[in-house]
């Protein structure tokens, strides 16, 4: 009896522990004990709800952290808040410590989320001419060559450490980078430019920056044109509102030059800033009505986009609900919902 009781008596702390963590909220300011095989990526993600984020952690702890790619056990970081997850600020090992421990579960609450995510944001392609793309530097090379000679072209890895050649007056340790590929060019229009990764700057050596890939969303390469990261602009609440079609436009090409496009595909519109167009804006793309032999042909709504990147004469599109496979370049958009 005396065995029973007591797995009972335990049963009932273990229960207790994760309401108790409820009742904890975390604030600005607190300190988090990194754990074995923890990344600041992890921690920016489970503790900002955005792994991008990772940066502002290293900022604010760079006493103690020297290279972002190499964080260890036991180390205390300070964080600038936490929005998915308590903070533990017992020891990493040892005994048992009073209080909570592990990540807060909040039953019933759900957290809210931009009209656009940061991720598609960061990775979506863009049409925009050369003058408009804000150059600092090209990836060279990786930090670490295999003594075994390849055949093929280096492969980078998240989490890498590359060397970039960098405008050493624009950049600096701890700025973030973006990756990019410079693609087809549009008539007219521009150049495609495709995200490939983002990285944060460890350390500099003159005009030679080593930069840590933080985040990849295709295959990086020697080469990768680099520019600093533009800050994301929504806010969590914000939301865009119906409008009377009071922009129009045409499709000018697609990120993937296949005729068959489907939901998440990528487009770019002929309009942009300098037109009105915002980051979050939804758009409708249809066919407008046509003459026929036998009588006039009704409009048809084809699909419905959203804005997740702006040029100053383009805008990338999300196609976010398809109604008729039939998008084509020089379909007519007009835009039904605006961002405040």
């Amino acid at each position: 009896m005396r065995t029973t009781a007591s797995v009972v008596a335990a049963a009932a702390l273990l229960a207790a522990a994760p309401l108790a963590a409820q009742d904890t909220p975390a604030q600005p300011g607190q300190v988090h004990v990194v754990r074995p095989g923890e990344t600041l990526w992890d921690i920016a993600r489970a503790c900002l709800s955005d792994p991008f984020l990772w940066p502002e952690i290293f900022r604010l702890n760079t006493a103690t952290v020297e290279d972002p790619a190499r964080i260890y056990p036991s180390e205390r970081l300070v964080l600038p808040g936490c929005a998915g997850q308590a903070v533990d600020e017992g020891p990493a090992f040892g005994p048992p410590q009073q209080g909570p421990r592990g990540p807060t579960l909040r039953i019933g609450q759900m957290q809210e989320r931009p009209a656009v995510l940061q991720g598609d944001f960061y990775r979506a392609s863009f049409v925009a001419r050369p003058r408009e793309v804000p150059l600092v530097g090209r990836i060279e090379e990786a930090e670490y060559q295999s003594v075994v000679e390849a055949r093929m072209a280096p492969q980078f890895n998240l989490y890498d450490r590359v060397f970039v050649r960098v405008d050493p007056a624009r950049v600096a340790v701890g700025d973030r980078l973006h990756f990019l590929r410079e693609g087809r060019e549009i008539r007219r229009t521009g150049r495609v430019y495709q995200p490939t990764g983002i990285g944060t700057v460890a350390a500099m050596d003159g005009a030679t920056a080593t930069v840590v890939i933080v985040g990849m969303f295709d295959q990086v390469r020697p080469g990768d044109a680099v520019i600093p990261v533009e800050a994301f602009p929504i806010l969590t609440n914000e939301r865009p509102t119906a409008v009377d079609a009071d922009l129009q436009g045409r499709v000018l090409a697609f990120h993937d030059t296949s005729p068959l496009q489907r939901t998440e595909s990528i487009l770019f519109l002929d309009i942009g800033r300098s037109a009105g167009v915002g980051l979050g804006d939804e758009f409708e793309m249809y066919d407008p009505p046509t003459e026929r032999r036998w009588g006039t042909r009704p409009e048809v709504p084809v699909a419905r986009v959203q804005v997740v990147k702006v040029t100053e004469g383009t805008a990338s599109v999300r196609v976010t609900h398809l109604e008729e496979p039939r998008i084509a370049v020089g379909l007519p958009v007009r835009r039904v919902a605006r961002m405040p």
